[in-house]
């Protein structure tokens, strides 16, 4: 489970990467006949699934959806900083085996920081949602990433279907 919930925040930090690469569309169709990435939207339908899949009331999904963003941006915020250190062995091909291994264990320690953010956070989802509903949660989160990455992925979307509200069916 947990590595669904990291492959989840690679996906949405890839989507978000991407739709930075095609700003300049301007919510237009990409080449290929794909809609350009929509963080936004891309949250909206997240929520919207989760909700629905967890069973949230209006009142819980009030309080619970801002701490679920909080969560996601501050893991958002370590995969960047995971995203820069990974950049500069892909840039400079001439570092030594002591940069490489500072650069594997300051990844694995963001791995661990961003499971702590999780741990934190499910801790506090118990304050607004009782542990089923957390469980349901983290379920429908793995169920939603699963089918963001069959959407986003050339070739596994739609895959004799058609997706009828952008990111999942």
């Amino acid at each position: 489970m947990m590595k669904k919930m990291i492959t989840l925040m690679m996906v949405m930090l890839t989507c978000v990467c991407m739709e930075a690469q095609q700003h300049n569309n301007n919510g237009r169709q990409q080449q290929g006949g794909r809609r350009e990435f929509n963080p936004e939207l891309y949250m909206k339908k997240m929520n919207e699934f989760v909700a629905h899949e967890a069973g949230l009331t209006e009142a819980e999904s009030a309080k619970f959806f801002p701490l679920l963003k909080e969560m996601l941006d501050k893991q958002h915020g370590l995969m960047r900083q995971q995203r820069e250190l990974m950049m500069k062995g892909w840039k400079n091909q001439n570092l030594s085996e002591s940069d490489y291994e500072q650069m594997v264990t300051k990844v694995a320690a963001l791995d661990v920081e961003s499971k702590k953010v999780e741990q934190t956070y499910y801790k506090r989802f118990h304050t607004v949602l009782p542990w089923k509903k957390v469980y349901a949660v983290r379920i429908a989160l793995s169920r939603f990433q699963m089918e963001a990455l069959n959407h986003f992925q050339p070739g596994r979307g739609n895959r004799g279907r058609e997706s009828n509200n952008g990111v999942h069916k």
